[in-house]
């Protein structure tokens, strides 16, 4: 149909340990397709946070990538794939029930979600 978005092709990597590095998921993560780029988040130390992203170059390789990958064993951690978009439902769902249930926020952020369809 028409261009995908980049969230489609971008996976949440989570419960990493600390010394796992942005070269080892590029080159672990290649193995399942071309990349773009992969982002370790750091706090405002300095210090990695414990997930990351990974941003492929095609959809395809998204699924595979979490297939072949989720579970796999870093450092004595298994890590957690999930697909990026599921993140945004996450964090929506999390602002929806913080919310009262007559705010003009929850009612603004429902049709967000009614009329774009997608979340990212």
């Amino acid at each position: 149909m028409g261009v995908s978005n980049d969230a489609d092709k971008m996976l949440f990597i989570g419960n990493l340990d600390q010394r796992v590095t942005e070269e080892l998921l590029f080159e672990l993560f290649l193995q399942s397709g071309p990349l773009l780029a992969v982002k370790i988040p750091k706090d405002k130390d300095g210090k990695s946070k414990q997930y990351a992203f990974v941003h492929f170059k095609h959809v395809e390789s998204v699924h595979y990538g979490k297939n072949l990958l989720n579970g796999i064993q870093l450092y004595g951690k298994a890590i957690k794939i999930q697909f990026r978009s599921g993140l945004a439902v996450v964090r929506i769902i999390w602002v929806l029930q913080s919310l009262r249930p007559h705010s003009q926020y929850r009612n603004h952020f429902l049709h967000l979600i009614t009329f774009r369809g997608r979340l990212w």
